[in-house]
């Protein structure tokens, strides 16, 4: 009589105690169907699956679908479970015990995951620098190991932070340069893998940005998009509310927001366009409008999303020229009665230092992307971005075999600046030069 083969899969979390699945199923080129075995497990027998790639998914009430991509290979047996690569820390080995009971050999393999008792997740986003040369996903990988580690060398010495990523965390990637939504663990050597995804049904047109006839295809490509990032944030927050621990955006910026692809509005959605509050659905930089119930009708779910001790950062810059101009002649001011006199949009204007200050305050810096994200999301969001008038520059520190490489706003350049902001308005930056809108 032949032997049979079967995985038998089940989850627990931190302290062993079991998680409830609502399903684990094979998907292949044949789809097979799962019947339930002993308690908590699922039993997926191997019979009739073809050696190669597979993916195991793992369905919960409470948090998104796990995906863990396994190779079945050919042995003198039967088919043989494996990891595609360095196995998940949740999950280190695959146990194998032969059953023969009932006069048939069994060949049974378990997968026991240990997964976070409550999800946990941080997502990161590149955007592709279509102006230069720089690989924004090396930013968000730095940072993602050194949330795992606990310890960074964004400052240019090493020093210990808080670690915010575990064993069990999920490090979702959205990569505006290939176009592709990636999912990862850590796994027993580097990162394991959960599933890639191209957002869209095309990968990014990365056609020269000075060339019109690139931009209007970048614009009307169904194409990654901010607003896969965003739905993908309400779907957790549906999904899993609480679970997304840090969002951070690796890009070029300004007030505005990211610029991840520098797409454009047409002038229906423009300032001063028929359709002004709405999105352009062509469009796929952020905007400050997203977050207004017209462009974003699950709000809710959108905020629900974010754990209660949430950070969110835009890094990058908002090296706006006017807004410098501002900054450095209040600063130079003796009294918010001194008149002072700067460049500005239209032409050079004078006004008194300390209405100029209340400008800078109550419109400027609520004016911003990061700002608008705090507000929308609320419950003490703590969102972190460029100050006004300050460029970002780039940092690649080699420790330990590899290179780590961070954005931060410079101190020395923008002495002046940060001087004045913390005297004047009592806002001190992280140890990056980025502040807290």
């Amino acid at each position: 009589m032949s032997a049979s083969h079967q995985l038998e899969v089940s989850a627990i979390d931190e302290s062993g105690s079991t998680l409830s699945l609502s399903s684990a199923k094979l998907k292949s080129a044949t789809a097979m169907g799962l019947r339930k075995g002993s308690g908590s497990a699922f039993v997926i027998p191997l019979s009739g699956l073809s050696p190669g790639k597979h993916e195991l998914c793992l369905s919960f009430a409470d948090r998104p679908e796990f995906v863990f991509p396994l190779s079945l290979v050919k042995e003198s047996t039967g088919l043989t479970p494996r990891f595609e690569g360095a196995p998940p820390v949740c999950c280190p080995r695959i146990e194998k015990s032969i059953d023969t009971s009932g006069g048939a050999t069994k060949h049974v393999f378990n997968l026991t995951f240990r997964l976070a008792k409550s999800h946990s997740e941080v997502l990161l986003v590149a955007g592709w620098d279509f102006s230069g040369g720089a690989n924004n996903i090396a930013y968000c990988e730095s940072y993602r190991d050194d949330l795992y580690t606990g310890t960074t060398y964004r400052t240019g010495a090493k020093a210990n932070i808080t670690k915010r990523i575990g064993d069990a965390t999920v490090v979702t990637t959205f990569d505006f340069k290939t176009g592709n939504r990636s999912r990862a663990m850590k796994g027993s050597s580097g990162w394991f893998e959960m599933d890639r995804v191209l957002q869209g049904t095309v990968k990014t047109h990365l056609g020269n940005y000075k060339t019109p006839a690139n931009v209007q295809k970048r614009y009307l490509d169904n194409s990654i998009s901010i607003k896969h990032v965003y739905d993908y944030i309400i779907e957790l927050g549906s999904k899993a509310p609480g679970a997304l621990k840090e969002f951070h955006i690796f890009s070029h910026a300004w007030a505005g927001g990211p610029i991840l692809v520098e797409t454009y509005e047409a002038p229906l959605y423009d300032d001063g366009g028929a359709r002004a509050a709405q999105r352009d659905p062509n469009d796929k930089d952020p905007r400050l409008k997203d977050f207004d119930p017209i462009n974003m009708p699950r709000l809710k779910e959108f905020k629900a999303a974010f754990a209660s001790d949430a950070i969110a950062k835009v890094w990058g810059c908002m090296a706006t020229t006017i807004y410098r101009n501002l900054i450095r002649a209040i600063a130079l001011a003796k009294s918010d009665t001194e008149k002072i006199s700067f460049d500005w949009v239209s032409g050079k204007e004078t006004l008194p230092a300390g209405d100029a200050k209340k400008y800078l305050q109550q419109t400027i810096m609520r004016s911003t992307y990061m700002a608008r994200l705090s507000a929308a999301v609320g419950g003490g969001l703590k969102v972190y971005g460029a100050p006004p008038g300050m460029g970002a520059d780039l940092r690649s520190v080699p420790a330990g075999g590899k290179t780590h490489n961070y954005m931060y706003v410079n101190n020395f350049t923008y002495k002046r600046e940060f001087d004045f902001l913390r005297k004047a308005l009592g806002t001190v930056p992280d140890d990056t030069g980025y502040i807290l809108f």
